[in-house]
């Protein structure tokens, strides 16, 4: 059996901003980064208290451009959190998403 130390893993795809590529930055600095993606849909569900297809609807209603891993899954950031957070809150209180009108060209 063959053991590798911390610095011999692999790691995966995924850690930048969209996935693409691993990050340069350490796991310390992207986990204290309110901005950095790590969370996964069903986390997030769970953190905000919601099922993952109401999240995703809130999502696609507020057009929250979350991240997405290399394997296209869906990333939230703590920012998106609060984001998510406020509208759910608003929606708690009787406020409706406002849709943007379509664009006439």
């Amino acid at each position: 059996m063959t053991t590798s130390s911390s610095t011999e893993r692999s790691r995966g795809a995924g850690g930048g901003p969209h996935g693409a590529t691993p990050s340069a930055r350490s796991w310390r600095e992207r986990i204290r980064d309110p901005a950095e993606p790590l969370y996964t849909i069903a986390v997030a569900a769970d953190l905000l208290g919601v099922d993952t297809q109401s999240l995703r609807r809130l999502s696609t209603a507020i057009d929250q451009g979350e991240a997405r891993s290399s394997g296209n899954q869906r990333r939230y950031s703590r920012d998106d959190l609060e984001r998510l957070d406020d509208a759910l809150q608003l929606a708690a209180d009787g406020h409706k998403p406002s849709r943007s009108p379509p664009s006439s060209s």
